[in-house]
């Protein structure tokens, strides 16, 4: 249980940056051999955030993120795992296990199912363990992560092809000529690095995960640059700085595995290229298939439903092809990453097929309106999403948050919709006007409570896993200091 622990510890705030699929290959041997023993008595071992739905390995026992609070506070087992990040055989098992896409895909649907809060506690009990924390800060982040947010950060194949290549390049230098100076240090000021992999999320992330690392007092050098260019309102610096490889990173086992990450993140691409040519559909979607198909799990109506809208429906690729795709596509994507989000888009082009029971949405058209939402609303917290009536992506996630208002584990929370730009007369703009809100913002959740906002809540944008973390914890309570200090998500 400890390898596992410290695997999930270890790639926490990649699961948070929603990755990647497959458990196959010479991980899974390992994982069921050697590994199994040490995990207490070689029986399987499940990986799930409170659902047995969600395992890493079939059989077995679950792993819940109670199991792994209370092991966080337990100091036998806390010394378990100081030992194993000493031992390289186990650190190199945590390493494959980070990189593994199914690993990943586990974790990230996992936290996107409501564990992101025990998490963020867990997080802070490692933060307090010095010599914990900092082994597994020395790992660096994982290169199959890292990989996937480069993936879907690229705006083309073409994009992601240069920045693929870019990294085999390094990689294959360092294996083949490792004594050699140039192939160990770069810059990331070099316009060729930056014009293919640098200017792109992911890019950094990937270098560090092969094994290049900044100086440290050029870092706070940096920094303190930064912070002073800062303060008396100047121009931040263009960021260049001299990365270095160490001697462990350049080993031939681990530069031979960022190879097959790499090459496997290329040809990835290149069949997300290929779909895209075929159905006639965004390369950004294509990527992210992969990930949605993890959502839908073994879903066979979600998938077939997710087929029909990909390729039968004309109006929502009308809406992918349109002159608002660029736009529309990442609330779109947002709302596919989570099956909620996909049962909602589904049911609003394929009305017939919704569930036939109404929903506690008001909605508001006036200030008046909005008046009378928040006065009903009393004490009960009230949600609100504010949209367009002209954005596709708005009007899908208005049967998204419908859908989410039937859900019992919400019914302490009242819920109102604004939607601007219909036949309103101008007249839902003003209750923007009363809600502080500019229309360039939308679409947008906002949090109230005694008809007082709570501003660090808002949520801009369309990824409905996040709303569905922030309603249950809306649901559930919040304190004072929870409010102040808003809900404190990785990555935003």
């Amino acid at each position: 249980m400890s390898l596992l622990l410290l695997s999930f510890l270890a790639s926490a705030d990649a699961a948070r940056h929603h990755c990647s699929r497959e458990l196959r290959g010479d991980c899974s041997r390992r994982l069921r051999g050697d590994c199994s023993r040490r995990l207490r008595g070689g029986g399987g071992m499940g990986l799930s955030m409170d659902r047995p739905t969600h395992r890493l390995r079939g059989g077995g026992m679950d792993f819940s993120m109670d199991e792994l609070q209370k092991a966080m506070s337990d100091p036998e087992a806390l010394e378990e795992l100081k030992r194993l990040t000493s031992n390289p055989e186990a650190m190199a098992e945590v390493r494959a296990m980070m990189d593994d896409p199914e690993f990943r895909a586990q974790m990230t649907a996992m936290v996107d199912e409501g564990g992101a809060e025990k998490l963020a506690l867990v997080k802070e009990q490692l933060a307090s363990n010095d010599e914990l924390g900092g082994a597994i800060n020395e790992m660096g982040p994982s290169l199959g992560a890292a990989l996937d947010l480069l993936k879907r950060s690229c705006e083309d194949a073409a994009a992601l092809e240069a920045a693929c290549s870019a990294l085999l390049s390094l990689v294959r230098n360092l294996a083949q000529r490792p004594e050699e100076e140039r192939y160990r240090t770069l810059r990331t000021g070099s316009p060729a690095l930056r014009e293919r992999l640098t200017r792109h999320a992911g890019g950094l992330l990937s270098l560090e995960a092969i094994g290049f690392r900044a100086d440290q007092e050029e870092l706070r050098a940096r920094e303190g640059r930064r912070a002073k260019a800062k303060e008396e309102g100047g121009e931040e610096e263009e960021e260049d700085l001299e990365l270095r490889i160490g001697d462990e990173a350049r080993g031939a086992a681990a530069l031979r595995r960022a190879e097959q990450l790499i090459a496997t993140a290329q040809r990835e691409g290149r069949a997300a290229s290929g779909l895209a040519t075929e159905h006639e559909l965004p390369f950004a979607l294509c990527v992210a298939l992969p990930s949605i198909r993890a959502v839908i799990g073994g879903d066979s109506e979600l998938a077939s439903g997710l087929t029909k809208l990909l390729l039968q429906n004309d109006e929502f690729r009308a809406v992918l092809s349109g002159p608002a795709a660029e736009v529309a596509l990442p609330s779109i994507l947002g709302m596919l990453r989570s099956q909620a989000g996909l049962r909602g888009v589904l049911e609003y082009f394929y009305p017939e097929v919704a569930t036939p029971r109404g929903h506690r949405v008001r909605a508001v058209s006036t200030v008046g309106e909005w008046k009378a939402a928040v006065e009903a609303a009393g004490d009960r917290p009230l949600v609100a999403l504010l949209g367009r009536a002209d954005d596709p992506p708005s009007r899908m996630l208005v049967a998204v948050y419908n859908k989410l208002s039937t859900d019992p584990a919400y019914a302490p929370l009242d819920f109102a919709a604004v939607s601007v730009g219909g036949a309103d007369d101008g007249m839902a703009l003003r209750v923007l006007d009363e809600a502080f809100v500019h229309v360039n913002a939308l679409p947008l959740f906002c949090f109230y409570d005694a008809g007082i906002e709570h501003r660090r809540w808002r949520l801009a944008g369309a990824d409905v896993a996040e709303l569905q973390r922030r309603l249950a914890r809306v649901a559930a309570g919040l304190s004072q200091a929870e409010i102040d200090e808003g809900p404190a998500v990785e990555g935003e």
